[in-house]
């Protein structure tokens, strides 16, 4: 429909707007509500000081109830979210068990976002090969492609660049703590003290905020898709850590 290219541009130009100037600020307000949501649930389970100065006040009861609500009209099609971190924690002291379900968040995040931008740059490809597809079939000139087809695909192209750049930006950033988390957990068996471990986990802590807070947001069918199969490898993955503090400490695992 030849007569109809300009509006298509001018579509491709107004999604962009709508999206530096309404998208943009409405999934930020998302991920901050998350992320202290997120950050309440690891305080309370995990046995970590609320840090105002990095967090802010605890989230409103009010948000976390809108939010559980949002939850439960989905809930037949998400997997439960019970025993979030492996159970098999609980056989370690407080000051470990922080220290493996720390690592297991840096672990899962990380690992989603990287499969998540293998998807990406194929749905990429497959965009940009479509668009050339169209205009070879078409006999389209470089004007007509340009506005017919290439200037309105353009927020989607736009779209999945920043995606692929912030999702591996994000992964690149959790792979850092979870090195650090391993690294805490070396040191754990290297006579420091209580005191001592829950300051480097409340530092650890604070930097996983951080990136929740920055990271960009992943679909629920991402998660849907990824859950068992990620939910197997760290549980495995705490039985590990578990097994490895076991022979540390001397204790018999019959």
């Amino acid at each position: 429909m030849p007569d109809l290219k300009g509006y298509a541009a001018f579509w491709g130009l107004i999604v962009s707007l709508g999206d530096m100037l309404w998208l943009n600020p409405w999934q930020k307000r998302l991920r901050e509500n998350a992320a202290k949501i997120q950050e309440s649930f690891d305080c309370e389970v995990l046995q970590i000081p609320w840090n105002n100065i990095k967090t802010g006040n605890w989230p409103d009861a009010e948000l976390v109830k809108e939010q559980s609500d949002k939850h439960r009209k989905r809930a037949p099609e998400m997997p439960p979210l019970e025993n979030w971190y492996a159970p098999v924690v609980g056989e370690l002291s407080w000051d470990l068990a922080r220290i493996v379900c720390q690592r297991s968040n840096c672990w899962w995040e990380s690992k989603q976002r990287r499969r998540y931008t293998v998807w990406i740059v194929g749905g990429l490809v497959a965009v940009g090969v479509a668009a050339l597809g169209l205009g070879l079939v078409g006999g389209l000139t470089v004007e007509k492609l340009f506005l017919a087809i290439i200037a309105p695909l353009m927020p989607a192209v736009i779209l999945g660049v920043r995606q692929w750049t912030e999702h591996s930006e994000a992964a690149t950033r959790l792979d850092k703590l979870k090195e650090h988390a391993e690294r805490l957990w070396a040191d754990a068996f290297n006579h420091l003290n209580s005191t001592e471990l829950l300051s480097k986990s409340r530092a650890l802590q604070d930097e996983i905020f951080e990136s929740r807070k920055r990271s960009p947001l992943v679909f629920d069918w991402i998660f849907r898709r990824l859950r068992n199969e990620y939910e197997a490898q760290m549980n495995h993955g705490a039985q590990e850590l578990v097994d490895d503090a076991k022979r540390r400490l001397g204790v018999d695992k019959s």
